[in-house]
């Protein structure tokens, strides 16, 4: 099973699966791997159909795993996150929570960006400037910034095609 925190892999084996045996719907066509045992990053699910889907493959990825669930700006809502919290507690070992956190010091705006083939920019004001604007993704595990530090081009498709699950 691919299970590794290496960011260019998702891109790398994606590619060489490519020129292998071509464009599978659903599988090679969308330039990159889900890491893991996860979820493919479109579907809707709920939190907890996720971490109940997730939860007994860590097991098998004996290498370092980690849960996560995907959010809007949250911060009308903490019941909510509390309740996945809650209901993670006695079944995962180490969870991830990503929310939307971009935020644009051109036009004061808050929440997520909206991903571009170039990278990101803010939905108000359309600013793409790494120098006046924060854009924070869970990459591989961390948190990093992809308007300082561009990925590669199979890690950014995989961040543009996440869905909330909420």
């Amino acid at each position: 099973m691919y299970s590794t925190p290496s960011e260019s892999l998702t891109d790398r084996f994606c590619r060489l699966d490519r020129q292998r045996f071509g464009a599978i719907e659903n599988i090679t066509d969308k330039d990159y791997y889900t890491n893991s045992y996860h979820y493919d990053v479109r579907k809707k699910v709920t939190p907890f159909q996720k971490l109940d889907f997730e939860k007994d493959y860590p097991f098998y990825a004996s290498g370092g795993f980690i849960h996560y669930c995907e959010y809007p700006k949250m911060t009308h809502n903490l019941q909510a996150l509390e309740a996945v919290w809650d209901y993670a507690y006695d079944r995962v070992g180490y969870l991830g929570t990503n929310a939307a956190i971009d935020r644009c010091f051109e036009c004061g705006f808050e929440g997520e960006f909206n991903p571009t083939a170039a990278g990101f920019c803010c939905p108000d004001c359309g600013n793409t400037d790494p120098e006046t604007c924060d854009v924070v993704k869970r990459t591989c595990g961390y948190l990093g910034n992809p308007m300082k530090r561009p990925m590669v081009h199979g890690r950014h498709e995989e961040i543009a095609s996440r869905v909330n699950h909420i």
